[in-house]
């Protein structure tokens, strides 16, 4: 399909920001759509911006105006109930898409992670999972991309865990036998850009991972590696890391919480009965080779 304009909702973040920089790179009109992006300093010039709420449903249907392909990039990491999870992953994504069929959009494509699962421990993973549903219900040839943990240069993940590897002495790991499959950012904006440009897309879902699986502790002595750091990384008991998460909800604004704990319970895999990324003509990289690169930036 020829990309003319694109609308991509929750687009000032890590990923949203490279898959701006390469739909604009091709000659695609692009508009970013996030609350902070009046704010924004870093987006590719000639990116358009619109400072909206993906569940402002007055603000979504400027945002999608004209636009002929979108992309549901928000994901909430951190909540004390299931409600902001829901609210992000299924009540936005839903009524957005029912706008994007409603002003004619031709593709939509929903941002979900890999893992996800109707009886997942974690309310992140079911209701992503139930959030592709929701999706799927309003728009029938949406495109679901699960994306697994994703590596880059200021990325979410190895940037500030090699910031505080570096300042402090010992940093317990969660999760640390959890299996991990990263994926290069680079490969995640090819995967969403196939998708909106492939006609063989609609209605599919389909999982991305990197080459290489390896467990959240052997990851993160990975990242401690390229840091250059020498903490301590004992692993973090299931029991005492639901008692911070209990201890951290507790604050205004919590950085940590208990979902993030039964997150990790589960494996962030690719399970194999659904397309890859070498379905999309994509040969994925593997980050974890690049993490040197990605913090000296």
């Amino acid at each position: 399909m020829s990309l003319q304009r694109v609308t991509l909702l929750g687009g000032t973040g890590f990923v949203g920001r490279a898959l701006a920089a390469r739909l604009a790179a091709e000659g695609v009109a692009v508009r970013v759509v996030a609350r902070n992006a009046h704010t924004a300093t870093d987006l590719p010039e000639g990116v358009g911006a619109l400072a909206a709420d993906v569940r402002d449903a007055r603000a979504v249907r400027r945002a999608l105006a004209d636009a002929n392909a979108v992309v549901y990039l928000p994901g909430c990491v951190t909540g004390r109930s299931e409600s902001p999870f829901r609210e992000l992953h299924v009540n936005a994504p839903r009524a957005c898409a029912e706008q994007a069929a409603t002003e004619g959009v031709t593709r939509f494509v929903y941002v979900s992670a890999l893992g996800v699962r109707r009886d997942a421990p974690s309310h992140a993973d079911r209701t992503k999972a139930e959030g592709e549903r929701a999706v799927a219900a309003v728009f029938p040839d949406a495109t679901v991309v699960r994306a697994g943990l994703t590596l880059g240069a200021g990325d979410h993940f190895a940037t500030p865990l090699a910031d505080a590897m570096r300042r402090y002495p010992l940093l317990p790991v969660l999760g640390p036998g959890t299996r991990i499959q990263p994926l290069h950012r680079d490969d995640l904006v090819a995967a969403l850009t196939a998708a909106m440009r492939r006609d063989d897309t609609n209605g599919r879902t389909y999982e991305a991972g990197g080459p290489t699986t390896l467990s959240m502790h052997a990851l993160v002595k990975a990242v401690r590696r390229a840091a250059g750091a020498h903490c301590w990384l004992p692993p973090l008991p299931q029991g005492l890391a639901m008692a911070a998460g209990a201890l951290a909800e507790l604050a205004p604004t919590p950085r940590f919480c208990r979902d993030q704990v039964r997150l990790m319970r589960t494996d962030k895999v690719v399970r194999g009965d659904l397309p890859t990324l070498d379905r999309l003509g994509i040969t994925p990289r593997d980050p974890v080779a690049d993490l040197d690169a990605f913090l000296a930036v």
